[in-house]
């Protein structure tokens, strides 16, 4: 196999393709050489071969996930794209955070399925005598090759007042592992959200599961907020899970941190559908947007969360938490936040 493999890198792949041949003539039932065999095929464009290749190794170790994504990438290579859908979803349901099975799934959507039409609501209740927030929101998505993009515009009911926003993000893809958010939105009358909000992250695959990445915020009102912050995520099979810092900076009052954690288990057919459970010390939303998100309060937060696909092209999601807020000479504050949304793949 090393014979084989630096004979495909230096450019010789018939050669590489030979070796293995008369390898397999005598150890047929060696798995990992069949595999390597595949890949090379598939690399020489021999994709019928490659498949049978690969289907012999499934067959002799159905749970052998690197041959799952070589058939995968073969499929799509291939032009063959329900199959390559069926592998994505195969791999994924096994392995929610790899990263080439996303990446051909983002290309599979942009294909096939671009526009994503939704909606949401979120309500938010108080063990004092204010009235409940409220927001929702309709979006618009598009996946393309590059990555996924999407406008949202947002309506909220605070404190007696209403104010409207809309958010452009984009989520451009580099490679298989490397990507990022970049978000733009402006405030209509820049009451309860910001006259404009700024958003950057950067996310890179560290391999062996573990992703990072690192963002900022900038939140435009009378005065700006500006925040920064950092994550660090470790896929471990159908389990996702985060840690997350947020950190704004004050050279008045001092800088005010805030911490998140969070726990997500994928399943179903397609690996996509999850639930997830967190916790937050500091800000009681995980992301903040409007002016009463960014008081600075010691809250502690859980909340749990849930994204099921009903369908292939429906996804129902809901969201609920619970925030005790200390307060100073007065009773803590708690505060209830209930959210539901649906969204449509066409």
């Amino acid at each position: 196999m090393a014979r084989a493999r630096a004979a495909a890198s230096a450019g010789n792949r018939p050669a590489g393709i030979a070796l293995l041949e008369a390898h397999l003539a005598s150890s047929p039932r060696d798995v990992d050489a069949r595999l390597v065999y595949g890949l090379i095929l598939s690399w020489e464009g021999r994709y019928d071969d490659a498949r049978r290749a690969l289907l012999d190794v499934l067959a002799q170790a159905p749970a052998y996930l690197d041959a799952r994504v070589a058939l995968m990438n073969v499929e799509w290579w291939s032009g063959r794209l329900p199959e390559a859908r069926e592998q994505v979803r195969a791999v994924l349901s096994r392995d929610a955070g790899n990263t080439q099975a996303r990446h051909v799934l983002q290309r599979l959507e942009a294909r096939t399925r671009p526009w994503t039409l939704g909606a949401s609501y979120t309500r938010d209740t108080f063990n004092d005598d204010r009235e409940p927030w409220q927001e929702s929101a309709l979006t618009l998505g598009r996946q393309t090759p590059v990555g996924s993009l999407s406008v949202r515009g947002s309506e909220a009911d605070r404190f007696g007042l209403t104010d409207r926003q809309v958010d452009v993000e984009f989520y451009p893809t580099f490679r298989p592992g490397t990507y990022a958010f970049i978000g733009v939105g402006v405030g209509s009358d820049k009451i309860l959200y910001p006259e404009n909000r700024v958003s950057v992250d950067l996310y890179q695959s560290l391999g062996r599961g573990f992703e990072v990445s690192g963002g900022y915020r900038r939140l435009r009102f009378a005065d700006t907020t500006e925040i920064y912050l950092a994550t660090l995520t470790k896929y471990v099979g159908n389990w996702m899970l985060t840690g997350k810092a947020f950190v704004v900076p004050d050279n008045v009052l001092g800088d005010a941190w805030s911490y998140h954690a969070n726990a997500r288990r994928y399943f179903g057919a397609a690996g996509t559908s999850f639930i997830g459970a967190g916790y937050s010390h500091g800000f009681s939303r995980e992301e903040p947007r409007g002016n009463g998100d960014l008081i600075r309060v010691n809250a502690d937060t859980v909340r749990g969360q849930a994204e099921v696909d009903v369908t292939d092209r429906l996804r129902l999601s809901l969201s609920g938490s619970t925030s005790r807020q200390e307060r100073a000479l007065r009773e803590p504050l708690w505060q209830s936040t209930f959210g539901g949304g649906l969204s449509f793949r066409f």
